[in-house]
This record gives C-alpha cells, sequence and structure tokens, in this order.
C-alpha cells in the first residue's frame, strides 16, 4: 500500500484522496475545504481546498463597512442653542458689547484655524463673567474650556507661513457665519480690548515645532489690520500668552500666529477683555 499521510484508508468504505493546496499533506478529500474571503460585502470561494489546519478565517478587514441607517429623529426637539452657548450674552439678558441690541451674540468667530474643532473650538464653552478693575468699572471676559489637546482645539494640520494663521472676533458678525467687509466705520460697533490671553493645546505648543512670533491686531474693514501687541512664544506644551493691546477701538480683532510651512499650529484658548473704557461704557 502507498503511503497515506493523514488520510483515513477503509477497504470496505473507500474514498478519494485529496491533497492540500496549502501544506501538500494527504487527506481524505471530505475532509478538505474551500478557502473563503471576504470581497466587498460578501464571502468569496477563492477556489484552494484546504484543510482544517490550514484553513483562514476570513480577515474582517477585509469586509466592506455596511453603515446602519441615521436613528428616526425624536418629536418636538429642543437642540441647544450653540450660537448664544459660543458666544454668551449677559446673565440678566443684557449684551454689554452691544449697547443697542439687548440679547445678541458676541459676534462671529474668524480666522484661518478651522481644522479640527474649528473656530469654534477656541471659544466653546464660553460662560461670560464680570471681574472688577476699580470703582464702578468691570471687564468683560469670555472663559474658553482651553484644557485640551490639539484634535479638539482651533488648528491647522500644516501651518501657513508666516503670520496668516489667525483666529478673533468679528464683533459686528452674524451668527450665519458671513465674512463681513465693512466699507467705513459709520455705524460699526467698535471694542477696546483691555487684555487678551491664548492658551495652547494641552500636548503641544501653540507651533508644533518650537517658539514662534505672535501678532494681536485690529482692523475695521477685516482686511487691512494694525498690531497692537506682539511678541514671542516659549515653545512649551501647553503654555499661555497674554497681553494688554495698546491702540484704540476696532470692529474685528485677531491673534496671528507665525508659521513655518510644515508643523501642526493651534490654539486651545482664546480670551478677549472687553474693557469698559470708551467707547465700551454702558
Amino acid at each position: 500500500m502507498r503511503p497515506h499521510g493523514r488520510a483515513r484508508i477503509d477497504a470496505r468504505r473507500p474514498v478519494a484522496l485529496a491533497v492540500c493546496d496549502r501544506c501538500q499533506f494527504l487527506f481524505n478529500h471530505s475532509d478538505l475545504q474551500w478557502q473563503m474571503e471576504w470581497r466587498g460585502p460578501k464571502l468569496q470561494n477563492i477556489r484552494l481546498l484546504v484543510c482544517q489546519s490550514c484553513y483562514d478565517t476570513p480577515q474582517e478587514q477585509l469586509r466592506t463597512i455596511i453603515l446602519p441607517p441615521d436613528p428616526v429623529p425624536i418629536a418636538n426637539p429642543r437642540p441647544e442653542n450653540y450660537v448664544l452657548a459660543d458666544n454668551p450674552v449677559s446673565p440678566i439678558g443684557y449684551n454689554p458689547i452691544d449697547r443697542f441690541t439687548p440679547g445678541s451674540s458676541l459676534g462671529q468667530n474668524i480666522g484661518t484655524l478651522r481644522q479640527n474643532a474649528g473656530l469654534d473650538g477656541a471659544f466653546a464653552q464660553a460662560p461670560l463673567s464680570l471681574q472688577s478693575s476699580g470703582t464702578a468699572a468691570f471687564t468683560v471676559v469670555t472663559r474658553p474650556l482651553v484644557d485640551k489637546p490639539w484634535q479638539a482645539s482651533a488648528a491647522l494640520s500644516i501651518a501657513n507661513s508666516s503670520f496668516q494663521n489667525t483666529i478673533g472676533k468679528a464683533w459686528n458678525g452674524d451668527p450665519t457665519g458671513t465674512t463681513l467687509t465693512m466699507p467705513s466705520t459709520v455705524g460699526l460697533i467698535q471694542n477696546t480690548v483691555s487684555v487678551f490671553t491664548a492658551y495652547a493645546p494641552s500636548d503641544q505648543s501653540f507651533l508644533r515645532s518650537g517658539a514662534t512670533g505672535w501678532l494681536f491686531q485690529g482692523s475695521n474693514d477685516g482686511t487691512s489690520w494694525t498690531t497692537l501687541s506682539s511678541g514671542t512664544t516659549a515653545g512649551t506644551i501647553g503654555e499661555t500668552i497674554s497681553a494688554t493691546p495698546a491702540g484704540g477701538a476696532y470692529a474685528y480683532h485677531q491673534l496671528a500666529l507665525q508659521g513655518d510651512g510644515i508643523s501642526h499650529i493651534g490654539v486651545a484658548g482664546l480670551v478677549i477683555s472687553i474693557s469698559n473704557a470708551a467707547p465700551n461704557e454702558i
């Protein structure tokens, strides 16, 4: 009798023999099985007859992901007013920034740091508070949630060159996100900034490659910018920069960070404190 490998031989019940397409050992043909693989949304026979030891469980990574249908929306929904949450107003219903329209939002978020959490990421969960700075004086402060990583910040995966990495406020902006360019200063809401504070992501510096320059600027048309304060970051993880800008009132304010065209760049939080000095007094 010839060698029969791992096959079972029964003279009274003969069965066909076959070799495994992978290990080449001899088996009973009935003990071999077709090798299957995921091809798109279904299993496909790849025409290999293999033994139990050589059989590979079909790899799920080759399977097409079929997303389930969206859930049925609830009746009478009550979504959060995210525009109001990101641009809070006075607890008593009066907006200290806009002296003429009580209850309006605090402008529009502007800038180029639109990736990851987007511009709103640097102003997220920012309750309003009034800080006293002397007799009958106060400062309006928006406090962002600042302890968050680069992925949850206002950011760019590749920084723009020069000072083209910006985030700020258009005080006359509207919640639709339309970019406004004002032809003149007539009728504009213009604010004087008493101090600004910016926070780097909790897992990197503002510019991932290290220290970089920054400018805090004001504008009345959103195009021509005046530098009110400047400096250089320390290049440390989770650092904070803060300054008291010089200059008068503007309809736009922004923080501009210098980029290198290579590295990640991001701002976890930006606080712009509005002075009670003219023309902001109520």
